[in-house]
């Protein structure tokens, strides 16, 4: 039985790319994801869908076009939707080019297809069948949701040890890496800095909040 899809097109300057999208591949649901100076074109595709094609349209509109704000649209539709649909792909060829680099973004956080339009011909980005949740281990997600508690950031690894019952031995290691692992800081879920008398304040970066929002509680 094929699965069911969910389409989030991203809506820009070009709402002939979405019909392009899904004359190309498989939706049973079309989320448009758009930002408030566009509502009213959103409409308008809306309307056009559902008289042509009958398709179940739902319009999400983003307070502002920046990536975390689309990262979080995003990982919300997902979470929402998930129990509904199998399979979720993401339409970027209707957006300009800062969406359209968060829908890309979006889509390598997550795990999920995207593709880009170009006049009537999709191309498909590569992007990896599993979510970037799935490379963190279950340490270093226990180590941020410790400083997510802690208003996104600690002062020290004293002060994180303290909070979680992890030696600082063990912080630095997940939170540092070595050669045969590569730690919060390198994937970019942390940055570090330099504090008083050499200690390590560590804060959470925007990719560190949101794969919190979408990895298991």
């Amino acid at each position: 039985m094929p699965l069911k899809t969910l389409q989030i097109a991203i809506l820009g300057g070009n709402p002939e790319a979405i019909f392009v999208g899904l004359r190309n591949f498989p939706a049973h649901k079309l989320a448009l994801v758009t930002a408030p100076d566009a509502a009213g074109q959103a409409a308008t595709v809306s309307a056009k869908l559902a008289d042509t094609l009958r398709l179940a349209v739902s319009i999400v509109e983003v307070k502002e076009t920046s990536t975390q704000a689309i990262l979080d649209t995003v990982g919300q539709l997902i979470r929402k939707e998930t129990g509904e649909f199998e399979d979720f792909i993401i339409n970027v060829g209707s957006a300009g080019r800062t969406l359209a680099c968060a829908g890309v973004a979006a889509a390598f956080v997550y795990g999920i297809k995207v593709f880009d339009v170009s006049g009537e011909q999709p191309e498909m980005f590569p992007v990896m069948k599993f979510s970037y949740v799935e490379v963190v281990t279950a340490p270093k997600v226990e180590i941020l949701r410790a400083i997510e508690r802690s208003g996104g950031r600690v002062e020290s690894l004293e002060m994180l040890s303290g909070i979680m019952n992890y030696g600082k031995p063990l912080l630095s290691y997940h939170i540092r890496g070595s050669q045969e692992s590569r730690g919060l800081e390198s994937l970019g879920l942390v940055e570090i800095e330099r504090g008083k008398r050499g200690r390590l304040q560590v804060q959470l970066t925007p990719l560190g909040r949101t794969l919190l929002s979408t990895a298991p509680a």
